[in-house]
């Protein structure tokens, strides 16, 4: 184990293993980020290695030529460094009483992974380390290491939400509020989403998600009132929340957490219910109707478990957002679920992910 996945594990054993009637969520969030100032100075201190060394460390697995094997299936790999290091959310059980001191970022449809540009190459990864898609930019062999947290849309798009590497700067340890500033400053001044494609073959665009600051009213207003949140027929998933003082946590953590939109007033205040775009409570489930918000977070933690299963025992290999281990006795956040397949009848095929996975392989092969 690193350094580095053993001050994660430190964060993940104040909250694991524990039930709701234990530690409440602002309970544990409150440890956490007591934990998090105390870790922040003891990284310092002792020079620990940060994701940047690791990568650096790793060599150039991820650097092969986008021109190579051409006309040939791309090369599909795996890397332990990009296994597990995506920051995953849970369930908003309860409205924080320091509201104030968040962010709301709205989340389109896609797939939840991990981008690496890298002397001008970009390589997505899933959660898993899996490489998704590999490319060219335009961005040149003097582009630095920089790892984005993003969503990747039916579209090629990336929807960039968080910053993990700028530029071979290390922002793990940084606080959320930093990196979301940083993201979008230095992306603009570089012109980095004007360099990231150009090249007809390549598709791909980089876009940047905007967040909203819930200290101020007008904003969350203006987040749940839009519609729509995307351009180009991508559709919003649900919302999420990150505390502002939180570091970039691997793995699931309760500073950052997740609502549909219809969940908002039950959760934050019925006050909030006239402010949402009426297009984001004409398709409220039956079944949350029936059972109420936090019998059907249980209810739809459930179901996934139960589709993850089948999906597991038939061996079907998949891109799915909802596709990773979950245990049931755990609180699942929104990258362990099929929000799809869950409220949209019109993706009723199980497998219309790995069908675009096949897609993207042969756009590429095209290439």
């Amino acid at each position: 184990m690193t350094d580095s996945d053993d001050s994660t594990s430190r964060f993940s054993d104040l909250y694991k293993n524990k039930t709701r009637s234990e530690y409440q969520q602002s309970e544990r969030r409150q440890r956490l980020l007591e934990e998090q100032k105390r870790l922040r100075q003891t990284e310092v201190d002792s020079c620990r290695s940060g994701l940047l060394e690791l990568i650096e460390a790793e060599g150039s697995e991820s650097e092969c030529s986008d021109s190579e094997h051409k006309r040939q299936r791309p090369r599909i790999w795996y890397s332990k460094l990009y296994r597990d290091k995506a920051q995953l959310s849970e369930w908003m059980y309860e409205g924080p009483a320091d509201l104030e001191n968040w962010f709301l970022v709205p989340c389109p449809v896609g797939i939840r992974c991990l981008l690496v540009i890298r002397r001008g190459l970009a390589v997505a990864y899933d959660k898993h380390g899996k490489s998704i898609t590999k490319f060219a930019t335009s961005m040149g062999k003097r582009q630095r290491v920089t790892v984005l947290d993003c969503f990747m849309t039916k579209e090629r798009i990336f929807y960039a939400i968080d910053l993990l590497v700028y530029n071979e700067m290390d922002l793990v340890q940084c606080e959320c509020q930093f990196r979301f500033l940083w993201l979008r400053s230095k992306l603009e001044e570089d012109t980095l989403q004007e360099r990231f494609c150009t090249s007809k073959q390549n598709r791909c665009r980089l876009e940047i998600i905007p967040f909203y600051d819930c200290k101020d009213r007008n904003q969350i207003e203006e987040c749940l009132s839009r519609y729509p949140m995307f351009p180009e027929n991508t559709r919003l998933d649900g919302l999420l929340f990150y505390h502002k003082e939180s570091n970039y946590i691997y793995g699931k953590t309760p500073l950052v957490t997740w609502l549909f939109p219809f969940m908002v007033p039950d959760v934050l205040g019925e006050d909030l219910r006239l402010t949402i775009n009426h297009h984001y409570l004409q398709r409220i489930p039956t079944k949350y109707t029936e059972l109420g918000y936090r019998a059907y977070m249980e209810h739809f933690d459930a179901k996934l478990a139960e589709k993850q299963s089948r999906r597991s025992k038939s061996k079907i290999t998949s891109m799915d957002e909802g596709c990773e281990d979950t245990e049931p006795s755990r609180v699942a956040g929104w990258e362990q679920m099929e929000t799809i397949s869950t409220i949209d009848e019109s993706y009723e095929d199980e497998n219309w992910q790995r069908k675009e996975l096949d897609e993207m392989r042969r756009l590429e092969m095209e290439g």
